[in-house]
């Protein structure tokens, strides 16, 4: 007796999830607990543990997905350690959440998803639910893959991308960026005409705390280097839209006089305009 033949059921390649730590458990086990929660099955969690006093060990995180720690040799900044994460990861498919933010469920189910209907596709993100001090809602953020915009408003936060493992390879981010490493890097997507697919629902929260061990801290010295940088890396696309040109080189202007860097303020106020 024969019977109908029946579609083959799509590979579910393994999705490695990157999140560098430090000195977080409480925080960190929220974001485990929020990849635990996932739709889709073929996960594996990559700690990086940015040099603990104690160092972390797979014990002291509870996870149904398998759990891999890999410590730093010593204190290293946010991309470094994001990049150290994706060269110890085994999934074809990366993606990276901070130690103290979330995925929503449909996060990876959907993003493996698009990137499996158009193999041309690069990378994919969605949006972002801002949450700030008190629990209210910021905004969310999201927006169609165009530099201008994204580098106007920068929409696209870390937690929501997803990218296939080759195009992190030839990108990586820039160990030197300690700050805007996330605009630095997918605006170089963007630069260098990796395509990307917008899906247009929430699929992760950003805590906006303000709280002292946050990863982004105020530090002006730090900011004014890592600003100059973004303007420099994006020059071309920043100077041909007059917004993006006065929105850019204001902020670099004020970070310039904070540094009395009087040559970059001359050169910003003149952009500025």
């Amino acid at each position: 007796m024969s019977h109908p033949s029946q579609a083959p059921v799509p590979a579910q390649p393994l999705v490695s999830v990157i999140i560098p730590t430090r000195h977080r458990l409480r925080l960190l086990q929220r974001a485990i607990d929020s990849i635990n929660a996932q739709d889709y099955p073929a996960v594996e969690i990559v700690l990086v543990d940015n040099y603990a006093d104690e160092p972390l060990r797979v014990s002291d995180v509870r996870s149904r997905v398998p759990v891999r720690v890999v410590r730093t040799p010593r204190m290293q900044p946010l991309p470094t350690n994001r990049n150290l994460g994706a060269s110890h990861a085994q999934g074809e498919l990366l993606c990276f959440l901070d130690d103290d933010d979330v995925y929503l469920p449909i996060k990876l189910c959907n993003a493996v998803k698009a990137l499996q209907e158009d193999p041309s596709v690069d990378f994919v993100y969605a949006n972002t639910e801002q949450i700030g001090p008190n629990g209210e809602r910021i905004c969310i953020s999201g927006g169609e893959p165009e530099i201008k915009s994204f580098l106007r408003w920068r929409y696209i936060h870390t937690n929501a991308l997803m990218l296939r493992r080759k195009v992190f390879e030839e990108v990586r981010y820039l160990d030197a960026m300690t700050t805007y490493e996330d605009v630095e890097f997918t605006s170089r997507l963007f630069r260098l005409g990796y395509k990307a697919r917008y899906l247009p629902e929430l699929h992760a929260v950003w805590y906006r705390d303000g709280r002292a061990d946050q990863m982004t801290r105020r530090n002006w010295r730090r900011a004014y280097e890592n600003w100059q940088r973004l303007c420099d890396f994006n020059h071309e696309v920043i100077v041909s839209d007059k917004e993006l040109r006065g929105f850019y080189h204001r902020k670099m202007l004020a970070l310039s006089l904070l540094q009395f860097d009087v040559r970059q303020a001359v050169r910003s106020a003149l952009l500025a305009v």
